[in-house]
């Protein structure tokens, strides 16, 4: 099972957003334990009040006796869209005055002094209970004023408070996570136009190994860009070696091979009076020196489809006349060698983009396999068309073909396929032919010929010329 690639951006989010959650989880706690003491204390004063209210309104009767005048307002304060049930109860040495005889009373004696706040439970229900001891001239001890509510009305205003703070809490995180999503995109932007740049190296016509701009590129990422600019300078280096190696091992080459050839045929017209295995051995230096020019040739090819990608200057350009002017240069050899070719000419021109020279190397090379390995009597066909895809030239033979488990890997250089007349070729045609398609953008497939049979069709599919 394959591992996810990490991604920095949801790293960094992942950085942001944690702790942004652990400060707004304590700040929810704190802001909770706040509003439960704002609403106790609140509400506590509201029990004050109606306790005050009460008590002002105590008072001694004809017989001596404590009587209170129970205004009105001094429950109507605590009256609330919750219901809450309100209980009172004014007691004078344990005997109940007025209100309601079940509401519990505190511990021990009361002393007079301020309103003293405890909770309880009452029929079942917890309640909030306001106490004070008030003194009334002329009778000695204190007369117990007592107001209670139930804790619905505290519990229903809580949560309204609370549910509106994780609701802020909320959006707030939310708009957090959206400023830094926004905000790490637009401090990796760099980084997503260097990797753009990187990924266009590969495009045709792109800089190829120069190094990369690091001017655009914040501090804190230079230094692995600094890196990658020194391996691109060696490999260039390496790479412009390698192709002078083969450009002029080549050329150096060329040279030899043709004094070689030029004594073959010296010693064939003087080759008269030998014997038929001096001939035969002729035959085979020659073949074997046409064979090796033909290498070379393609070696120098391959060197040149190497050359920087900056070379290249893409131009739009005729696909059926270029195909037709490089099939007349093959049309000799094909004869000679006992091949029929056609050629299926659209109506018109056949517009692409490319570069001229490399479009003839492409149709040159492909040409040239079909008429080396098609063998006498074999059919070359070459034809231009438009399909829904785009443009693309077809070079096809009726000759023996290449297998499909070979077909991906015969593009790499030098990979041969041992054939049953024991001919083998230089393992550079194809390789030679997706290193120039590569260079404009252009896409070479094979597939199975039309005609029934082995055969190959070579398809090279090119960009459409703009407009």
């Amino acid at each position: 099972m394959s591992r996810r690639p990490p991604s920095l951006k949801r790293d960094l989010m992942l950085r942001m957003l944690l702790p942004a959650s652990a400060l707004a989880g304590v700040l929810g706690l704190g802001g909770a334990l706040v509003i439960r003491n704002v609403v106790e204390t609140t509400h506590d004063r509201l029990l004050d009040g109606s306790v005050l209210a009460i008590a002002e309104r105590l008072a001694l009767d004809e017989d001596y006796e404590v009587t209170v005048d129970l205004p009105r307002v001094a429950l109507g304060m605590l009256e609330t869209q919750s219901q809450d049930r309100v209980y009172y109860s004014v007691s004078y040495h344990g005997r109940l005055v007025t209100g309601y005889r079940d509401l519990p009373r505190p511990a021990g004696e009361v002393e007079p002094g301020p309103t003293r706040h405890r909770d309880a439970v009452m029929r079942g229900a917890a309640v909030r209970i306001a106490a004070q001891a008030r003194t009334i001239y002329g009778k000695p001890g204190a007369v117990l004023v007592q107001v209670a509510e139930t804790r619905e009305a505290r519990r229903s205003l809580e949560w309204r408070l609370l549910g509106g703070l994780l609701l802020l809490e909320g959006v707030l995180l939310a708009l957090v996570g959206v400023l830094t999503w926004y905000g790490i995109g637009r401090g990796l932007a760099s980084l997503d136009r260097l990797s753009a740049e990187i990924a266009g190296r590969a495009a045709p016509g792109a800089v190829g190994l120069q190094p990369l701009d690091v001017s655009p590129v914040p501090v804190e990422a230079r230094a692995p860009v600094l890196a990658f600019n020194t391996l691109l300078g060696r490999l260039d280096e390496v790479m412009g070696a390698v192709r002078r190696f083969t450009g002029d091992a080549s050329h150096q080459m060329r040279t030899p091979l043709a004094v070689l050839r030029m004594h073959v045929d010296l010693a064939r017209r003087h080759s008269g009076a030998a014997p038929p295995e001096a001939r035969a051995a002729l035959d085979d230096i020659e073949g074997a020196a046409r064979r090796l020019e033909h290498l070379l040739a393609q070696l120098l090819a391959l060197a040149r489809a190497d050359e920087d990608q900056d070379a290249i200057a893409l131009t739009d350009l005729d696909l059926a006349a270029l195909a037709a002017t490089v099939l007349a240069d093959h049309v000799p050899r094909a004869l000679n060698a006992g091949i029929e070719v056609e050629y299926g000419r659209p109506d018109g021109p056949v517009m692409v983009t490319g570069h001229p020279t490399v479009v003839c190397e492409i149709l040159g090379n492909v040409i040239d396999n079909a008429v080396r390995y098609a063998g006498p009597g074999a059919h070359v066909m070459v034809r231009v068309a438009v399909s829904d895809e785009g443009a693309f030239a077809e070079i096809e033979d009726d000759g023996p073909g290449i297998p499909l488990e070979h077909r991906e890997r015969v593009f790499s250089r030098f990979y041969r396929i041992a054939r049953s007349d024991g001919s083998q070729g230089s393992g550079l045609g194809l390789a030679v032919v997706r290193a120039f398609a590569d260079r404009i953008g252009a896409a070479v497939t094979l597939h199975d010929g039309t005609r029934g049979g082995p055969g190959l069709r070579v398809r090279i599919m090119f960009s459409p010329a703009p407009g």
